[in-house]
């Protein structure tokens, strides 16, 4: 059986928002004491995002990170930690353009205005009623959906796009 992404059949769609999927993006969940957590490099700021070459890692709260790329990208021998594949858990939706913020802040409730909101961070919400992740990296915002609500919010940003 060959694996198939949530938004497979939308690309048409998404290519209409400027968007891509990044499909089969390796998602890792890491809990972790924050002290050891900074040894590693994570970022220790709430709602910051730290990359490194092809890894994202993504603060979500006082001792939870996920780690987005490339598997093994961090070694965490000699660390008190739980590390949890959570691959399949969202689909990603990359989108790109000058006017990704306000597409996203028509069903976001986060102030996405430069003065609050820029490269590298990163923050849980809900666009729409889906629960999202979202994280800004340069040119690029990422958007993390669970795969059930991924084709909603396609439909709800295409809405916003209008015909």
């Amino acid at each position: 059986m060959t694996a198939r992404s949530p938004l497979a059949v939308r690309s048409g769609d998404l290519d209409r928002l400027g968007a891509t999927e990044l499909a089969f993006l390796s998602q890792v969940d890491v809990r972790i004491e924050p002290a050891s957590a900074a040894t590693l490099g994570f970022p220790t700021e709430p709602n910051t995002a730290r990359t490194s070459g092809d890894r994202d890692v993504l603060w979500l709260g006082p001792d939870e990170w996920l780690i987005v790329g490339a598997p093994g990208a961090a070694s965490l021998a000699g660390h008190h930690r739980s590390v949890v594949d959570v691959s399949a858990n969202r689909a990603v939706i990359e989108l790109a353009g000058s006017s990704r913020h306000d597409l996203l802040s028509s069903a976001c409730p986060i102030d996405l205005h430069p003065r609050s909101w820029g490269d590298g961070r990163c923050a849980q919400s809900v666009f729409g009623a889906a629960q999202v992740l979202l994280h800004e990296r340069e040119g690029a915002t990422r958007l993390f959906v669970r795969p059930s609500f991924a084709d909603y919010v396609v439909d709800l940003l295409l809405v916003s796009v209008g015909p």
